[in-house]
């Protein structure tokens, strides 16, 4: 769940990203996992589900291999766009917390290196396969 006030907008990484709305300090909390919001997927799950619907989580939702378990953000934090100099920081693959990597301005776009978040391009997956 994001813990910064944000909006969708259209991203010049890609398709929609999320925007900050207000300044947020280097090493302020920015997302944290949260049960009341964010989803958990087991593979079996997936694997049940209309291929569409399926498809689309493994699109939004980030893989924790350990747990074969996917998260997905109930909030604008599915539109993360990845960046190979993000200005957040994971703590963790999936269930990690993210923080600011450096002081961020109002209506800056948030990214992440998505190598760090999910352990399906944590492997060396292409990011945005050609």
């Amino acid at each position: 769940m994001l813990t910064v006030a944000t909006e969708l907008r259209p991203s010049v990484i890609h398709g929609i990203g999320v925007f900050l709305l207000e300044p947020v300090r280097a090493g302020q909390l920015v997302w944290q996992f949260d049960s009341r919001i964010d989803r958990v997927y087991a593979d079996y799950e997936l694997a049940q589900l209309p291929e569409g619907l399926g498809s689309f989580l493994r699109t939004y939702s980030t893989l924790h291999a350990a747990t074969r378990l996917w998260v997905l953000c109930g909030d604008n934090g599915r539109h993360f766009n990845h960046s190979e100099t993000p200005n957040t920081l994971s703590k963790g693959i999936a269930f990690g917390d993210d923080v600011a990597a450096r002081d961020l301005r109002a209506g800056e776009e948030l990214t992440s290196d998505y190598r760090t978040i999910c352990d399906t391009f944590a492997d060396g997956a292409p990011i945005f396969p050609s």
